[in-house]
């Protein structure tokens, strides 16, 4: 997934294979901030969707599984995505705001629940988002957007402390949308510890 910058994956609009200008990016910049902020960060940087959406989250639950596996210390999976609005006429939904007067990507939070697939403690995810959700309104008031309450699990069972994190829109520029992720995991850092 990529943004409003030019694309480079042909016939795939809003695609582009270089981390460097798609949500891999993102997803470093928060990386960085929670680093910075003192909590250990592993950056999962495999890609589930390409060339094909078709069992992207059943291969992401592979990745996970391994990852929880491998690193026997993770509480918190964070799959960051961008939210991909386009209107009839083909104009790109731009989510930004300003922080410190500066253009930022705004963030929505996605928590499954078990209505179609059993999900036992999606009620600590849900926990999790609100809390993030109110720390939020504390710190960067125009950041978050509602947060989604959704039938599918995401991949969401297999921690108490998974959410999807949706960081703008296909219309937002990558560097609002690195200034979204380093808002945001500011955010969720003073959530986790405890400030």
């Amino acid at each position: 997934e990529c943004f409003s910058d030019p694309q480079y994956v042909k016939g795939s609009p809003d695609r582009n294979l270089d981390e460097n200008k798609n949500i891999v990016a993102v997803g470093e910049a928060a990386a960085e901030i929670f680093r910075k902020n003192g909590i250990e960060v592993y950056h999962d940087k495999t890609v589930h969707d390409y060339p094909s959406y078709n069992g992207a989250y059943k291969r992401a639950a592979t990745t996970i599984r391994n990852d929880l596996e491998a690193y026997h210390g993770i509480k918190v999976v964070l799959d960051i995505h961008r939210d991909g609005i386009t209107r009839e006429d083909g104009t790109k939904v731009k989510l930004v705001t300003e922080i410190n007067k500066v253009p930022t990507a705004q963030v929505m939070l996605v928590v499954g629940t078990n209505t179609m697939l059993q999900h036992d403690n999606w009620h600590e995810n849900l926990k999790f988002a609100v809390n993030i959700q109110q720390k939020a309104i504390e710190m960067y008031p125009s950041l978050m957007r509602p947060i989604d309450l959704r039938e599918e699990r995401f991949n969401e069972q297999l921690t108490l402390g998974s959410l999807i994190v949706e960081v703008g829109s296909n219309g937002n520029t990558l560097e609002e949308a690195v200034r979204g992720g380093e808002s945001i995991a500011d955010v969720i850092s003073a959530v986790l510890n405890g400030k």
